[in-house]
C-alpha cells in the first residue's frame, strides 16, 4: 500500500512538473516572438523559431484541448480542470495562439503560414469546446475574446502588434482559414452551444475577485455578452460574403438564438419595447464593439433582402433592422452631430465604413425609414434617469469644433425649415413636436454643414467629398417627402 502510494504520489508530482514546464515553454515562446515582429522586427528569425516548433505546438495543442464531442449537455472534461496549475497552463496556450496568429495577420507572407499559426482557425471546434467544458470561467472568457479578436482581425493589437492586413492581402490559406472558423461557430450554435456559454456577474472588485449581486442586467459580464455577440455575428458576415446572392443560410435563426441567448443571460428587455434596442443593452459605451456589430447586421440585412422577400416587422423580430439600430445610436448620442463627426476623425472604430453604408441604404429605403422611426420610443435605450444625466452633462468631444473662425455662419448653412426647428433639439425625450425621423435629418444636415466648412478649410483628415454627396442626398429625400 505505502508503495503504490509513494508510486501514485511521484507520478503526480512529475505530471504537475510537466505542465509547469509545458506551460513556461509555451509562455517563453510567446515572448520570443513578440520580441522578434514587435521589437526588432526579425522575421527571418520568426519563420526558424516556429519551423522548429511547428510540430511540437501543433501536438502540444491538440494534447491541451478537449476532445470529446461538441454538444449541448456534453461538457468536455479535463483531468483535473479546475486547478489553478491546468488553467495557467491553458490561458498561456491561448497567449501563444493569439501571437501565433498575430504574427499571421501582421507578416502576412506564405512562408510564416506553418501549421501551428492556422490552429485557431481551422481548429476553432476544440476551442469552443473549452466554453462547454468544466474549466474556470476566466479562461472560457479569454476564448470568446481571442476568437472574437481573430474574427475582427485585431488579434495582437493589446500585445503592440498593430493593425493586422487584410484578409484580401494574406497568404493562400487565410480566406478560407477563416472561413473554416466562421462554419465552426456557426455549427456550433446550430447545436445549440450558445445554451452552455456560461455569463457569470460582472467583477466589481480590483483585479476581479468578487462579484456583483441583484437581477438587473448591468449586473452581467457585458464583456463576455459582446465576445459571444460579435462572434456569431462576423461569422455569420464571413459566411454570406462566401455563400454568394442567391444563397440564403437562415440568418433569421441564428439571430433568433442570439436573441434568446442574450435575454436569457440577463439582457432585459423591457416590457412591450422593441427588440431591435439590444444593440445599444449589450455594447452600451463599447463604441468600436457597437460598431463592428452594427455594421455586421446591416451587412446581413442587406444580404437576406437580397435573397428574400425582406418585411420591417419581421426583421425586427430578431432584432435586426439597421434603421432602428441607427436611430437608437443617435438617441444614445442626443442626437449631437459633434458626436457623429468625432466617430467620423477617430480611426479607432470602423464608423465611417458602417455610416457610409447605412446613408447608401438609407438613401434606397427612405420609406422603410419613414415608417420605422415613428414606432420607437425613446426610453428604449436610455437607462433611467439618464435623460436628465445626458441633458445636463456636455458630451466629451475630440474637438471644439465651435472654435471656428466660421462658426458663426453655421446656422446660415442648414436648409430653410431646419434653423427653427433646430431649438427643439437639445432635449433628450421626444416630445409630440420633436420625432425620430425630423431629428434625425436636422443631425445629418448639420453634420454635413460642419464636415464642408472643416473640408473647405483644409482641417478634415481625409477627402469627404463622397460622404458629404450622400448626405446632401439625404436631405433632398427630406425635402421631396415634404411637397
Amino acid at each position: 500500500l505505502l508503495s503504490h502510494l509513494a508510486a501514485k504520489s511521484v507520478s503526480s508530482y512529475v505530471i504537475f512538473e510537466l505542465r509547469c514546464f509545458v506551460s513556461f515553454l509555451i509562455a517563453l515562446i510567446s515572448c520570443v516572438i513578440y520580441d522578434y515582429i514587435v521589437l526588432h522586427s526579425q522575421v527571418r528569425t520568426v519563420e526558424k523559431l516556429l519551423a522548429t516548433f511547428d510540430t511540437a505546438l501543433t501536438a502540444a495543442y491538440s494534447q491541451l484541448v478537449p476532445v470529446e464531442s461538441l454538444g449541448h449537455g456534453n461538457s468536455a472534461s479535463y483531468p483535473s480542470s479546475n486547478t489553478a496549475d491546468w488553467a495557467t497552463t491553458l490561458t498561456n496556450l491561448l497567449d501563444l495562439l493569439e501571437v501565433l496568429t498575430a504574427a499571421r495577420f501582421k507578416l502576412s507572407t506564405t512562408s510564416v503560414c506553418f501549421t501551428s499559426s492556422r490552429l485557431s482557425l481551422v481548429q476553432a471546434s476544440a476551442l469552443l469546446r473549452i466554453v462547454d467544458s468544466h474549466v474556470h470561467y476566466f479562461v472560457k472568457k479569454q476564448v470568446l475574446l481571442l476568437l472574437k479578436r481573430i474574427l475582427l482581425q485585431k488579434a495582437g493589437e493589446d500585445m503592440g502588434f498593430g493593425e493586422a492586413s487584410s484578409l484580401t492581402h494574406g497568404d493562400d490559406h487565410m480566406t478560407s482559414d477563416i472561413l473554416t472558423l466562421a462554419d465552426d461557430v456557426l455549427q456550433a450554435v446550430h447545436t445549440d452551444w450558445l445554451q452552455c456559454v456560461p455569463v457569470e456577474s460582472a467583477a466589481i472588485f480590483f483585479g476581479g475577485t468578487g462579484q456583483s449581486c441583484g437581477g438587473s442586467s448591468d449586473a452581467f459580464d457585458h464583456v463576455m455578452l459582446r465576445a459571444v455577440s460579435l462572434v456569431v455575428l462576423k461569422s455569420l458576415e464571413y459566411k454570406i460574403q462566401s455563400a454568394g446572392v442567391c444563397n440564403t443560410i437562415g440568418i433569421h435563426g441564428y439571430l433568433s438564438a442570439l436573441l434568446l441567448f442574450l435575454r436569457q443571460r440577463g439582457v432585459q428587455l423591457k416590457q412591450g419595447s422593441h427588440s431591435c434596442c439590444w444593440v445599444s443593452l449589450v455594447f452600451g459605451e463599447q463604441d468600436d464593439d457597437m460598431m463592428e456589430a452594427a455594421k455586421a447586421l446591416l451587412l446581413l440585412y442587406l444580404h437576406h433582402r437580397v435573397s428574400s422577400d425582406l418585411e420591417a416587422d419581421a426583421v425586427c423580430v430578431v432584432g435586426g433592422n439597421p434603421h432602428c439600430h441607427f436611430l437608437f445610436l443617435l438617441r444614445n448620442i442626443s442626437f449631437d452631430h459633434s458626436i457623429l463627426l468625432d466617430f467620423l476623425i477617430s480611426t479607432e472604430t470602423c464608423f465611417l465604413e458602417y455610416f457610409v453604408r447605412y446613408l447608401k441604404h438609407l438613401r434606397d429605403d427612405w420609406e422603410g425609414f419613414r415608417t420605422v422611426s415613428p414606432c420607437l420610443q425613446p426610453s428604449l435605450c436610455l437607462p433611467s434617469g439618464s435623460a436628465t444625466a445626458l441633458a445636463s452633462t456636455p458630451p466629451l468631444r475630440l474637438v471644439d469644433y465651435g472654435s471656428s473662425e466660421e462658426s458663426e455662419t453655421e446656422d446660415g448653412d442648414l436648409p430653410s425649415g431646419l434653423t427653427q426647428d433646430r431649438l427643439h433639439s437639445d432635449s433628450v425625450v421626444h416630445t409630440h413636436n420633436s420625432h425620430s425621423f425630423d431629428r434625425t435629418v436636422m443631425c445629418l444636415t448639420e453634420l454635413r454643414v460642419v464636415v464642408t466648412r472643416l473640408q473647405r478649410r483644409s482641417l478634415f483628415p481625409y477627402n469627404a467629398t463622397s460622404l458629404l454627396k450622400l448626405l446632401t442626398q439625404i436631405e433632398a429625400k427630406r425635402c421631396c417627402s415634404q411637397r
